[in-house]
């Protein structure tokens, strides 16, 4: 050798993604990591969720195209798993319980109201991004009930005649 450096050769370029969002790019690169084992698709899913926030139509095609899995399949994932979601989620996530406690104590309507006073179905997000409304199996708070979480908080002995107070004065903390 005569001491002169071999130049190394470039790595080839990942196509960007059509949408030309530079999210994928950082997907391609988890996918890369899993070595497009379709075994990972949990973890992928994951991952897609984090960057993305929800997981799409477009960004479950794309996984199940890269990992060569029918489409079905992953949906059917997604759609087990509570944790992953197919539409936005708000910036905060309002529980409503529907344990028993707070079952037997009118959360039911207390969740009807909340979501006619938001203006939302279960699930979707207001229009300002802000709030999410689920319902929840139990959130722990039975001596409350009913009760509704918003994140850490819980707020208690809740009505439906007392939702538009507190969306009006409690959910003012979160904007």
């Amino acid at each position: 050798m005569n001491g002169t450096a071999i130049p190394q050769q470039p790595r080839p370029a990942v196509a960007p993604h059509p949408s030309g969002d530079p999210r994928f790019a950082s997907l391609d690169e988890t996918l890369d990591r899993y070595h497009y084992e379709p075994t990972a698709l949990i973890q992928i899913l994951h991952a897609a969720q984090q960057l993305f926030g929800y997981l799409g139509a477009d960004v479950l095609r794309y996984i199940a195209g890269k990992l060569r899995l029918p489409i079905a399949q992953v949906y059917g994932v997604v759609t087990f798993y509570h944790l992953f979601t197919t539409k936005p989620r708000g910036k905060h996530q309002i529980l409503v319980c529907t344990g028993t406690a707070c079952h037997v104590r009118g959360s039911k309507l207390i969740f009807e109201r909340l979501q006619q006073q938001l203006g939302v179905a279960e699930g979707e997000s207001t229009k300002d991004g802000l709030f999410s409304v689920h319902q929840a199996r139990c959130i722990g708070a039975c001596a409350l009930a009913p009760a509704i979480a918003v994140g850490d908080d819980v707020y208690g002995k809740l009505s439906p005649d007392k939702i538009a107070s507190f969306i009006k004065k409690d959910l003012k903390k979160y904007n």
